[in-house]
């Protein structure tokens, strides 16, 4: 029960249910996107999970500006964090260039902001990427990048956040497959021949 203005308003998600599309045609193709759309969120839950992680549980509290130490910052574990943030960025960008292709292919044409969000989330998560590898690095620009580790971290985290949110937006948008947009062939009867 929900009250609503004073009254008790029993909530219906029926009708919710009801406009869902029908149950997917389960074959190899459905499994395929399916593993590359997971893949591709698993992804991005390590990459801007451990971000997040790394900037409030992580990083000392009493980090002075400027220490640049990677051990100190990452707890001895930079190197694994790289990996995971190359193996990560790795199943987002491969993932998220089989979902987009199977998506573009298999539907209609999409709106114009369809795929102006699209490029402004690829933008968002090539940011994310640069960021969190610069990050873990362990070169002099990576160092540079560290000497405001807080700042570039939140930065980072920011890049993530939107790429997430522009993903979630697109996943919105009406897709209509091309083989439903294509009317089914009418079926004639053929004329019955006149007696001879």
């Amino acid at each position: 029960m929900l009250r609503i203005a004073g009254k008790e308003t029993m909530l219906n998600f029926m009708p919710l249910l009801a406009q869902q599309s029908t149950i997917p045609h389960i074959d190899g193709m459905y499994v395929f996107m399916l593993l590359a759309r997971i893949s591709h969120i698993v992804g991005a839950i390590i990459l801007v999970g451990g971000q997040f992680y790394i900037r409030f549980v992580l990083t000392p509290p009493n980090l002075a500006a400027g220490d640049t130490s990677a051990d100190r910052i990452f707890g001895g574990h930079r190197t694994m964090w790289a990996r995971c943030t190359g193996g990560a960025t790795a199943l987002i960008l491969i993932a998220g260039i089989i979902n987009y292709v199977l998506i573009i292919k298999q539907h209609e044409r999409f709106d114009a902001t369809y795929h102006m969000l699209m490029g402004l989330k690829i933008l968002a998560a090539t940011g994310a990427f640069l960021l969190a590898a610069l990050l873990a690095g362990k070169t002099a620009a990576a160092d540079r990048i560290r000497e405001n580790w807080r700042s570039w971290l939140v930065v980072c985290l920011l890049l993530g956040f939107v790429a997430v949110a522009l993903g979630s937006v697109l996943r919105t948008y009406p897709h209509i497959r091309k083989a439903d947009a294509i009317a089914p062939p009418q079926l004639i009867a053929p004329a019955n021949p006149s007696p001879q």
